[in-house]
């Protein structure tokens, strides 16, 4: 079965017969079906962080969200680092654990790595080491010529952290930074862990196009809401969960 027979919604964007669209589905089911060099740019925030990253030194001192899915691995970041790069055209920008950066080094994934500080990010609760601060950002390109529309500028984003509805939800502001300086005007931004859909609210609101794959329903309905909020509209009630970007009368 062929892409636009199983999921004809990412076709119709392909085929510049739509502007958008959020799937719900596992993106690893997804990517399978994809051509290579479908998509202009891949932009996006895989699950990240264990509880070595999220909780062993925070367990006592501090109650956290509980995050409902697992962080991928080193080797399951390079994995799919290497189906991201051949899905897109040119660049692929997402954030990652530091310590993956090397993996992605030696697999010649990377061509750079960027930082999101993050002014208010959590001080070390325990007050015993410096806090972080700042997460990594992987930037990889296919075999070839380079351009970006940042010049000379360093890889570095400054940022504060936003709430929403996702427990990690990521700046619209920082994201939009993203589609800024890797994308050009129409381009389709692949997100496929969209999660609340701040990827795809950065892209529309700068006049690109977007895919957006989540496997939780509930995400995926609140990334159509705030797509159509852009539009002072809202997802009905009776269309949730179906994929469908009606309007509430």
């Amino acid at each position: 079965m062929e892409l636009k027979d199983k999921y004809p919604k990412i076709q119709a964007v392909l085929d510049g017969e739509s502007e958008g669209c959020i799937v719900c589905a596992d993106c690893l089911d997804v990517m399978k079906e994809m051509p290579d060099g479908c998509v202009d740019a891949v932009v996006t925030d895989p699950p990240y962080g264990d509880a070595e990253t999220h909780g062993k030194h925070l367990s006592t001192v501090v109650s956290r969200q509980a995050l409902g899915f697992n962080g991928i691995s080193k080797r399951e970041c390079v994995q799919l680092a290497a189906r991201f790069v051949e899905i897109s055209k040119r660049w692929t920008v997402f954030t990652c654990e530091w310590h993956f950066l090397e993996a992605l080094h030696q697999t010649g994934l990377l061509v750079r790595f960027g930082i999101w500080r993050k002014p208010n990010g959590a001080p070390q609760f325990t007050g015993d080491r410096p806090g972080m601060g700042w997460e990594a950002i992987a930037i990889c390109h296919p075999v070839g010529k380079k351009r970006w529309n940042g010049g000379g500028k360093h890889g570095f984003y400054m940022h504060c952290t936003e709430t929403g509805g996702h427990p990690t939800q990521k700046p619209v502001a920082l994201f939009g930074e993203f589609v800024t300086d890797f994308t050009d005007s129409s381009d389709i931004i692949f997100d496929p862990f969209c999660g609340s859909g701040t990827t795809c609210v950065a892209a529309k609101k700068l006049g690109r196009r977007w895919i957006g794959i989540d496997i939780n329903e509930e995400y995926c309905d609140i990334a159509r809401d705030r797509l159509l909020g852009l539009e002072g509209k809202r997802l009905g009630k009776l269309q949730k969960h179906k994929g469908f970007f009606d309007v509430e009368d």
